[in-house]
């Protein structure tokens, strides 16, 4: 079959289903979630208040009859002043990166101020370009149109990207930025070695990973992976493909000049591009910065938080997860004390960070063996293929058949895309890991992977038409006996 005619029924495919979830966000089938938020930010932009949360945010109007892990929650962020205990209302912040909110604004701009929605819709839009760069991925590791297919059908159909392109938050807008910045970076180790035209694909990559970590910051270590390893193509593909030492005259082959350009081109650009948050940010904190003031928050999240107070009443999924630990370990662990949130009172968002920062990493290297159990639990929560919290059965059997393969053939593919495909299937493998393993020490779950599915799901087939050649030939070399 004619890829360009496969690319067209697998999009066509993901219209039909993203028609359907739509017609079910319209139903209110999909929360909210933390689109409240957002939303708020993206109406004082509009409101020309400036990327700032708003002080009602603090007080909800469902608080009153609300269980009573919500109503504790923002007692809690009332008496540190704080939302999320750390984000400062009616003022400045440097708590979130704006991308999100900024492109809320764009589509409450057009459809009306709170259209959730209208977001929905956009994001299920958007969806199908996701789909494009997935299956422009895939193409680099597929010849063969079958396993391609297969691809597609997991990229049109993924009932995680689904439901979050359903709901309105950051992961949607992040996978589609984040998969065309991998995907130009794997068009440029294509364009460099080759010495082909690779300045239009720098500029493109450079806008692409500056989108990207403008939405979220995690893609930060996925692009400065790639603009090195870019140089350096020449060495990395000789290594790969396990040739000795260099012969006469080969000594400078180990670098590529485009490839030094084309990095260096997105990195200039992207950091043109951090220039308007990064002034901002010295205009608000008096220091030039780009980073987001929410990591300090994030690792209490995961670690010290289990063992206080604002852990009772928890959801059913982190309670399935934390409970157990957090009751062997309460009453003997060391430094408890750095466990617990700070009493804040008018400190900043970037000194609340520093020193949630400061405490926790302490509180995890007080306590190392807790520490590493820690991640093992997060390393569940970060790869579980259905929810644990209360959701409905379609949710969890949706889950189970549309990522559960990917779960058993991940890691052997990507061992096998590291060793036989060159470079980009070494660039496709260690950013995986590196997503993964960036997550695992800090803040883990099913919002945080959605990113990295579809790239997932290519080295999971890789493994899988390995099995399938293996299989095969054992079959052939049965009958022949």
């Amino acid at each position: 079959m004619d890829k360009r005619a496969l690319t067209g029924r697998i999009i066509i495919l993901a219209l039909l289903i993203r028609l359907l979830v739509f017609a079910a966000a319209a139903r209110g089938v999909f929360l909210v979630g933390e689109g409240r938020t957002q939303a708020n930010l993206a109406t004082n932009i509009l409101n020309g208040n400036g990327f700032m949360l708003s002080g009602e945010m603090l007080y909800p109007e469902e608080e009153q009859g609300a269980p009573l892990m919500f109503r504790r929650t923002f007692e809690f962020y009332r008496r540190v002043d704080g939302y999320y205990g750390a984000l400062r209302p009616d003022s400045p912040t440097v708590f979130l990166v704006p991308g999100y909110a900024v492109f809320m604004a764009g589509v409450f701009a057009v459809f009306g101020i709170g259209n959730y929605l209208a977001v929905r819709g956009v994001q299920l839009l958007l969806g199908l370009l996701t789909v494009l760069a997935g299956m422009s991925i895939a193409r680099r590791f597929f010849k063969s149109w079958k396993w391609l297919a297969a691809a597609g059908l997991f990229f049109a159909l993924d009932p995680f990207e689904l439901y979050y392109e359903a709901v309105p938050a950051t992961q949607a807008l992040f996978s589609l930025l984040f998969l065309t910045g991998i995907l130009l970076t794997l068009k440029l180790m294509e364009r460099t070695r080759n010495r082909g035209r690779w300045l239009t694909q720098s500029l493109l990559a450079g806008g692409a990973w500056a989108g990207a970590f403008y939405v979220r910051p995690a893609s930060l270590p996925i692009m400065v992976w790639g603009l090195l390893l870019l140089p350096f193509l020449p060495l990395l593909d000789r290594m790969l493909k396990g040739r000795g030492g260099f012969g006469k005259g080969e000594t400078l082959r180990i670098f590529s000049l485009p490839g030094f350009l084309a990095s260096a081109t997105v990195f200039v650009l992207f950091m043109l591009l951090m220039l308007p948050w990064g002034l901002r940010n010295l205009d608000v904190t008096g220091s030039f910065r780009i980073m987001p003031a929410q990591g300090g928050v994030n690792i209490w999240e995961y670690n010290g938080r289990i063992f206080t107070d604002h852990f009772q009443g928890e959801a059913r999924g982190a309670l399935i997860l934390y409970r157990d630990i957090r009751e062997e370990y309460l009453g003997r662990l060391n430094s408890p004390e750095l466990a617990e949130f700070p009493e804040f009172r008018d400190e900043p968002e970037w000194e609340r960070d520093r020193i949630l920062y400061r405490r926790n990493i302490s509180f995890m290297m007080s306590n190392p063996v807790l520490t590493l159990r820690l991640i093992t639990l997060r390393f569940v929560e970060f790869f579980k293929p259905f929810p644990l919290n209360s959701f409905s059965p379609l949710y969890t059997m949706a889950g189970i058949l549309g990522f559960f393969w990917v779960l058993l053939f991940l890691w052997g593919g990507a061992v096998l895309a590291a060793v036989r495909y060159g470079a980009k299937g070494f660039y496709l493998a260690t950013i995986t890991a590196g997503y993964s393993l960036m997550h695992l020490l800090t803040a883990s779950g099913t919002p945080h992977r959605v990113g990295i599915d579809f790239p997932m799901a290519v080295l999971a087939l890789i493994g899988v038409k390995h099995a399938a050649e293996r299989f095969r030939a054992g079959r052939g070399s049965a009958s022949n006996g």
